[in-house]
């Protein structure tokens, strides 16, 4: 394939505030890191709290007094579908970016990530055109008609997560544009890069001054900033569970309306009377896709004990089918990713020594790969515990690596209480050839979004999950970008007034 790095600035990214590419502020740039190989490979600016405030401005000013907000939805719709045919134009482009910023694996880049990205833009554009509201009978004698209408919450300040940039941010960005807000986009100071690129796609399409704004920046300065501002309407965060409690603490001030989108732990069901192989690869899916770094991977495994030794080794024989390295080797048969930084890999080594010290069975991976190319980055092996007993740290906190815990169960109902015994509630599986079983249990586990017989969302657009307990606040979809008004008019004469 050609280079990748054809496509990657010298000079450092800029921000993106009321139309126009800026520096920082402050001046202060920071590197952009290869995390298979740790190489610096472009710098950005980093944005600071007068940076996010200019930004809250311009996005206050175009919502409040347009040309935004006297736009029709139509107009808005417009301007998507030509954001969106500008990214597909792009597509080789944006694809080279991810891979370099996130260490995904490029092929995957190419058929899901920029796919999904495009198609955001599609069904968001369609959606923008029939944001229907409803007509309610009342009481009253047929003199009063009450209608109901979805309205845009205003400023929107998006704090994005580092594992799918490009795909969830594409998602997230024209859900809150076709609802008709205006919008401060916070990416991870892991991985800003495709959506720094992404600011020059709605510069070209020609959304007006102040709708899209980017600043990149540490959490603590930037984000906190979008929470605690008052000309901000509302925040939507998709990241950890430990931030989305300090997003609700500092957003109490304001009582603004937030949306988080959390940690998970997700269990994954497996009975007895599966195909061993065809659910093993489904298991291992469920915990080793992007290397484990997906808030709704399957890393409960929970196993009925007649088939138990046997699946295990199943999913070893799947596991010893990845071959880790550089995103761009796929055609060296390269197909499992690194971790997105340093930093992030030592939290999931920790963990790893954790289940050895807590007398889980380490059946698979556990140990740092040999060769050197790998230590050069982020790399850590598949990984299998059994024998995980609900007390040990690794079955009860998110790990965000591919690391699978491995637990047998009697029956039904000690496979429900297991997978329910956590703080989390985000997602979850059932493998099972008895549909009878697969939906009753499926009912009965504590989460948001449930998968039977596969792994991971077919229609994350059209059929948002939401997250339970500790992985999440607030309704999925783009109603959770906008509020209701609902409105009573009255036909009555004026004698009927009651006083």
């Amino acid at each position: 394939m050609s280079n990748p790095y054809q496509y990657v600035k010298k000079e450092p990214y800029m921000l993106y505030i009321d139309g126009e590419f800026t520096a920082s502020e402050s001046g202060e740039t920071f590197d952009i890191v290869n995390p298979a190989n740790n190489q610096v490979f472009a710098q950005a600016y980093k944005g600071g709290r007068a940076d996010v405030e200019k930004a809250i401005k311009a996005a206050r000013r175009a919502f409040d007094h347009g040309p935004w907000k006297n736009m029709t939805n139509f107009q808005r719709s417009e301007l998507l579908y030509r954001a969106r045919d500008l990214l597909e134009k792009r597509a080789h482009e944006f694809a080279c970016l991810e891979t370099l910023d996130c260490g995904k694996i490029f092929p995957g880049a190419v058929h899901h990530e920029v796919p999904r990205s495009l198609d955001a833009f599609r069904y968001s554009a369609g959606h923008a055109r029939h944001l229907e509201g409803k007509v309610v009978p009342v009481d009253g004698g047929g003199n009063y008609f009450n209608y109901v209408t979805w309205e845009p919450c205003g400023v929107v300040g998006e704090i994005l997560p580092w594992n799918g940039p490009l795909t969830m941010g594409c998602q997230k960005i024209s859900a809150i544009l076709a609802a008709g807000n205006t919008i401060v986009v916070k990416p991870a100071e892991w991985a800003s890069l495709s959506l720094l690129a992404l600011a020059s796609i709605f510069h070209e399409a020609g959304f007006p001054k102040g709708v899209f704004n980017i600043v990149t920046g540490a959490g603590s300065e930037v984000g906190a900033a979008l929470v605690e501002s008052p000309d901000v309407d509302m925040v939507s965060l998709t990241g950890g569970t430990e931030t989305g409690k300090e997003i609700i603490r500092r957003s109490a001030e304001t009582v603004k309306q937030i949306a988080l989108e959390l940690g998970g732990k997700s269990p994954n069901i497996i009975f007895e009377d599966v195909d061993l192989k065809h659910a093993a690869r489904w298991a291992v899916a469920g915990f080793t896709l992007n290397s484990g770094q997906v808030c709704v991977a399957g890393t409960r495994i929970l196993v009925q004990q007649s088939i138990y030794e046997a699946f295990i080794e199943e999913m070893k024989a799947v596991c010893r089918k990845l071959v880790a390295g550089d995103g761009f080797a796929h055609e060296q048969g390269v197909n499992f990713s690194t971790l997105i930084s340093r930093e992030h890999a030592e939290s999931v080594w920790s963990y790893i020594r954790k289940g050895k010290e807590e007398g889980a069975r380490l059946v698979l991976g556990g140990e740092p790969y040999q060769e050197e190319h790998l230590q050069k980055g982020n790399f850590v092996p598949p990984t299998i515990f059994a024998d995980v007993k609900p007390h040990m740290t690794i079955f009860q906190e998110e790990i965000f690596g591919p690391v699978a815990c491995v637990t047998p169960f009697k029956d039904e109902a000690e496979a429900i209480e297991l997978a329910n015994n956590s703080k989390y509630g985000l997602a979850g599986a059932v493998f099972t050839q008895n549909g009878a079983r697969a939906h009753r249990v499926a009912n009965q586990i504590k989460a948001g979004q449930i998968y039977i017989n596969s792994y991971y969302s077919k229609g994350i657009m059209e059929s948002p999950g939401t997250g339970w307990k500790q992985s999440g606040l607030g309704v999925a979809g783009i109603h959770k970008y906008m509020h209701s008004r609902t409105v009573f008019m009255s036909f009555a004469d004026r004698s009927e007034a009651p006083v």
